[in-house]
């Protein structure tokens, strides 16, 4: 397990509404082998832009980082915005489902309540100093919030979807499974070799990664013992594809 200098929750991740593209931002994290490293954490995550992200979050695979000293992964317990804008679909995630009952009501109630101005008044909201948050409060400053859901009023071509507070990665995946047909959800496909040899290593997580590509699928490696993994993430009838273009022809 990766254990993280300072946990504190990013209510900066509604900065990135207004642009389309989904964001990552650098983050130095500490690993429980004393190890300090950087690596690229999402903050936002829009996925009619970036849609085999949908399938990094349903498999578990969003913001999963690895020690570059001793190997060890863990996912990097940071909030961030999930937007699904053909669905309809418009959150901010919470990783921990544990947290206690008063502090999901602050979180909810300044998420909510800074939403709804913006939603109302999106040309006058996050104008004048934000609001001070005391030091160490899991709470969201609201003039940043209000600017950054201002922005993304602005920028949006229809009708504003809710917002939904979400905690732990689980209810995000049963509230993204509620709206995709049974081809939609994830499936997965294993590749793997015994082979130290690094060139073919190195091939087949070449055209895994080509085919990947092409199907707007997700593709990561694993190493265990002797075995070599490369996964496959996305929809069933893209795996299903991948499948039948990787079955021997006889």
């Amino acid at each position: 397990m990766v254990h993280f200098a300072g946990e504190d929750v990013i209510f900066e991740a509604l900065s990135s509404m207004s642009q389309l593209a989904s964001r990552t931002a650098s983050y130095k994290l500490t690993c429980r082998c004393g190890h300090s490293f950087e690596c690229q954490i999402y903050e936002y995550v829009n996925v009619a832009r970036d849609p085999q992200l949908r399938y990094a979050v349903l498999a578990g695979r969003l913001n999963v980082v690895t020690c570059p000293a001793c190997g060890r992964r863990a996912q990097a317990r940071r909030p961030f915005v999930y937007s699904d804008p053909p669905n309809h679909l418009l959150a901010y995630v919470h990783p921990r489902d544990n947290v206690p009952r008063e502090g999901r009501e602050l979180i909810e109630a300044k998420l909510r309540d800074v939403y709804e101005r913006v939603a109302q008044r999106p040309g006058e909201a996050g104008e004048g100093p934000g609001s001070a948050v005391e030091q160490g409060a899991e709470t969201p400053d609201e003039g940043e919030m209000a600017a950054s859901l201002a922005a993304a009023v602005r920028g949006a071509s229809g009708e504003i979807p809710p917002l939904q507070v979400i905690f732990g990665l689980d209810q995000l995946a049963l509230l993204i499974n509620a709206g995709l047909s049974q081809d939609e959800r994830l499936g997965k496909i294993a590749l793997r070799t015994q082979s130290r040899s690094t060139a073919q290593r190195g091939q087949m997580f070449d055209i895994a990664r080509r085919l990947a590509r092409e199907m707007q699928c997700i593709v990561e490696e694993e190493e265990q013992g002797e075995t070599y993994t490369v996964w496959l993430y996305g929809p069933r009838r893209q795996i299903g594809a991948i499948m039948r273009a990787l079955a021997p022809r006889g």
